[in-house]
């Protein structure tokens, strides 16, 4: 009785989704959150941060903040930012991740910018408004594909993608290293 009741509510819930809209992010699981990824999320202290287990190493101090690896790649110690004054500020994200929105490595900069309104360019690629969250950004990089204007070709892709803190206290700690 109890199988057949828990396949039935899947068949319901698994209907409902496709009813609704809704696709999975990622062929994977892993989202990219308006929080942030895993256990480690936008805010969060370091001492925290530390504790979830997804930072590699022993980090490093820029003078604005710390900068940790994650352990899905240990050897890029750009992946998440900590500032000494608000935590968590910056996470990146390993390339199979996606957003709610299935924004990804991959995607084109013309899907991007269908999927979230206000997107400005800057150096590495592309800044989008998290969607409902004022104070949060999508970070997304892009290949070195320009039109002749130096706007990036609605065809080049994501190569990077991350979830930051858009507030202008944070912007010097987000913002170093992307060069």
């Amino acid at each position: 009785m109890f199988k057949k009741s828990f396949a039935a509510m899947g068949i319901v819930v698994g209907t409902a989704l496709l009813i609704g809209g809704l696709t999975p992010a990622s062929a994977s699981g892993d989202v990219l959150t308006p929080e942030g990824y895993h256990r480690v999320k936008l805010g969060q202290s370091e001492a925290k941060a530390l504790r979830s287990g997804y930072l590699s190493g022993d980090g490093w101090d820029d003078g604005a903040c710390n900068r940790y690896a994650t352990v899905d790649r240990p050897d890029d110690e750009w992946r998440v930012a900590i500032s000494h004054a608000n935590g968590v500020v910056r996470v990146r994200v390993p390339e199979n991740v996606r957003t709610y929105e299935g924004i990804g490595v991959g995607s084109t900069v013309a899907e991007v910018k269908e999927t979230y309104d206000g997107v400005w360019e800057y150096r590495r690629g592309l800044i989008a408004p998290v969607p409902g969250y004022g104070d949060r950004q999508y970070e997304i990089w892009i290949e070195d594909s320009f039109n002749e204007d130096g706007t990036y070709r609605d065809d080049a892709k994501v190569t990077q993608l991350g979830v930051e803190v858009s507030s202008g206290e944070t912007f010097d700690c987000t913002l170093f290293g992307d060069s």
